[in-house]
C-alpha cells in the first residue's frame, strides 16, 4: 500500500497547490466571515442567517470544489503522459485509481476542516455560543462530496474533462432533485408495474444526494429526525458502499484503457 499513499499523498499536494481550488476556498471562507453583515437586509434571525448562509457556501463550494478537483485526476496524468512513468515502476493500476481517490477525499477533508472551523467561530462569534450541530452538518456535507468526487473520477476513466463536468453536475442536480420524486412515485398505489420497474432501477443507479441535506432539521429545530443516529450511520453507509462500488467500476474500466 505504499505505492497508494504515496500517490494519494502526491494528488493531495497538487490539489493544494491548485489556484482555483484555493481561490474558491478563500472565497467561502470570506463569505462565511461575513454572513452575519448581512443580518439587517434578510428580514429573518440571525441564527437563521448564519446557519443557512453558512451551510449553503460550505455545499456550495464543497461541490465545484469536487467536480473540478476530480474532472482532470486521471485525464491530466494521461495527457501529461506521466502515468507512463508511474505504471512504469511497481505500481498497479488499481493502486493509482485508488490513490487518486484517497488523495481527493483527502483534500475534500482539509477543506471541510477549514470551512468547518471558520463557520463554528462565526458562530460563536456571532449568536454567543457554539453551535455544535454544526459538525454534523459538515461531516454530512463531506461525504456528499466525496461521493461525488467518486461519481466524477468514475466518469473520468472514460470521458474527456469538460464532458465530465456537465456530466457530474447533471448526475449531482438530479440525485437532489429527482430522489425525492422517484421515491413518491415507487410508494404510489397507482403506479403500473411497468412504469415502477424503471423507476426502482432509476432509484438504485443514480445516487441520492439529497439524504446528505439535513441542514433544514439543524436551522429549524421543530423539525426533527426520527432517529438521528440510525439516520446518519445508514446514510454513511450508503455513501461508503456506493464509493467502493464506484471505485470497483473505476478500476475495471481503467484497466481496460491502452497506455
Amino acid at each position: 500500500m505504499n505505492a497508494t499513499a504515496a500517490i494519494a499523498g502526491a494528488t493531495f499536494g497538487e490539489a493544494v497547490r491548485k489556484r482555483v481550488l484555493m481561490v474558491i476556498l478563500l472565497a467561502a471562507l470570506v463569505i462565511i466571515l461575513i454572513s452575519p453583515a448581512f443580518e439587517p437586509f434578510a428580514g429573518r434571525g440571525q441564527r437563521t442567517l448564519v446557519m443557512s448562509f453558512g451551510f449553503g457556501i460550505i455545499q456550495l463550494a464543497g461541490t465545484f470544489i469536487a467536480i473540478i478537483l476530480c474532472t482532470g485526476l486521471i485525464p491530466t496524468e494521461i495527457e501529461r503522459r506521466t502515468i507512463y512513468t508511474i505504471l512504469s515502476k511497481p505500481v498497479q493500476r488499481w493502486q493509482f485509481v485508488l490513490g487518486k481517490l484517497l488523495g481527493a477525499i483527502g483534500t475534500l477533508a482539509f477543506i471541510y476542516a477549514m470551512m468547518g472551523l471558520v463557520f463554528l467561530l462565526v458562530t460563536r462569534l456571532s449568536l454567543g455560543a457554539f453551535e455544535p450541530q454544526v459538525i454534523k452538518g459538515i461531516v454530512m456535507f463531506f461525504f456528499q462530496s466525496s461521493l461525488l468526487a467518486s461519481v466524477t473520477l468514475f466518469f473520468s476513466t472514460f470521458v474527456s474533462p469538460l464532458v465530465n463536468y456537465f456530466l457530474s453536475a447533471g448526475v449531482f442536480l438530479m440525485g437532489n432533485l429527482m430522489s425525492t420524486f422517484l421515491e413518491t412515485i415507487q410508494r404510489n398505489p397507482e403506479v403500473t408495474p411497468l412504469t415502477r420497474i424503471p423507476v426502482q432501477i432509476l432509484t438504485i443507479i443514480l445516487p441520492n444526494f439529497a439524504n446528505f441535506n439535513i441542514q433544514n432539521p439543524i436551522i429549524n429545530p421543530e423539525q426533527v429526525l426520527t432517529d438521528e443516529l440510525a439516520y446518519f450511520i445508514q446514510t454513511i453507509a450508503y455513501a461508503i458502499v456506493y464509493m467502493a462500488l464506484l471505485l470497483v467500476g473505476s478500476i475495471l474500466i481503467f484497466n481496460q484503457r491502452e497506455m
